[in-house]
């Protein structure tokens, strides 16, 4: 999905008069979008299968959860979070239209640089978040490559 469509419907959802505290307005929205995307492939992975084979030998929900789901889904999860943040610091329409006053990600320095003519200023910045986030993302690879080998 394209950033826009992701930033609008947080907007829509977050200004629901249903919730009693809304993340939006905070920095906690513009990390929002990317986890549950990745977590969804993970859980969708595990399939009905364990869970029913579960249930079938007696185990409540919480336990089928706690034993089973979390368990399997942990390294996944952990390694969504860390794409999250290396992704989420790169992202510029999201952070353009999500991002509270106060708050400035490093997607948005880089664009106020190029917009006020400090080139240097702005490329340089880029290269160090391309090095960040490329080293987040090979870390995350390491964690779940090295929880896949496991038995």
């Amino acid at each position: 999905m394209p950033g826009i469509v992701i930033g609008v419907g947080l907007i829509l959802a977050g200004n629901l008069p249903v919730w009693p505290v809304t993340p939006y307005n905070t920095w906690v929205i513009l990390l929002l979008p990317y986890p549950v995307r990745y977590a969804s492939a993970a859980l969708r992975q595990i399939g009905g299968s364990l869970e029913a084979a579960a249930r079938v030998h007696g185990a409540r929900g919480a336990r089928v959860l706690s034993r089973i789901v979390l368990p399997l889904v942990a390294p996944p999860l952990a390694a969504s979070m860390m794409i999250a943040v290396a992704v989420a610091s790169r992202e510029l329409v999201t952070s353009l239209l999500l991002s509270p006053s106060g708050a400035q990600t490093a997607s948005v320095f880089i664009w106020q640089q190029f917009e006020q003519g400090s080139i240097g200023d702005g490329m340089a910045i880029g290269t160090l978040m391309l090095a960040i986030s490329g080293a987040v993302l090979a870390l995350a690879s390491r964690w779940t490559r090295r929880f896949d080998a496991l038995p």
